[in-house]
């Protein structure tokens, strides 16, 4: 008759003081060797495509600019050229320093 033996499982997450954005991770290891690791990122769906589509177009960038903590201006700035270039609207040259600076701090 054969032994089966369960691996340890460790879950750390989707809270974790480390992280800088909800995410998951599950490890197996066999002793002091990690052998497999299931990762999920994003664990937090809070269903923002819905709720955009709820909203005017000049709302979105306040919306988009919640779904990463840590990066608020790139959201709001992809939207916007994404808007920009499906109307064909040319942006001043000053917003385009403008931009920059944002991105850069």
């Amino acid at each position: 008759m054969k032994k089966i033996m369960s691996k340890p499982v460790l879950a750390v997450g989707p809270f974790h003081p480390l992280q800088e954005e909800m995410e998951f991770y599950q490890l197996t290891s066999d002793g002091e060797i990690v052998t497999d690791i299931d990762v999920r990122l994003s664990y937090n769906h809070r269903g923002m495509e819905r709720i955009a589509e709820t909203l005017q177009f000049d709302q979105i960038p306040f919306l988009v600019s919640r779904i990463c903590g840590i990066c608020s201006a790139s959201h709001p700035l992809a939207y916007i050229q994404a808007v920009e270039e499906l109307a064909g609207i040319k942006p001043p040259e000053r917003a385009l320093y403008v931009r920059t600076i944002i991105n850069e701090l």
